[in-house]
């Protein structure tokens, strides 16, 4: 697991707290974002837009974490 980054998405519901909107995807030990932009697809009520915001920022932190060497801590 040392090598391997979680990714998952909560959704926020005013007035709450948030609600946990996808396991854990783990890259690289599996496409991460493949696996997301599957669970999104499967979202009626998330916009075309909204997908691909959720998908860039999943991108930004896999790149941030590569880019890191795996260890963002």
């Amino acid at each position: 697991m040392e090598k391997n980054i979680g990714i998952a998405l909560d959704q926020a519901v005013p007035g709450h707290d948030t609600i946990p909107l996808s396991p854990y995807y783990f890259w690289p030990r599996k496409d991460a974002w493949e696996e997301l932009k599957e669970l999104l697809e499967s979202k009626p009520w998330i916009s075309q837009k909204q997908m691909i915001i959720l998908l860039n920022q999943a991108t930004d932190i896999i790149n941030l974490w590569q880019q890191s060497g795996g260890n963002l801590s």
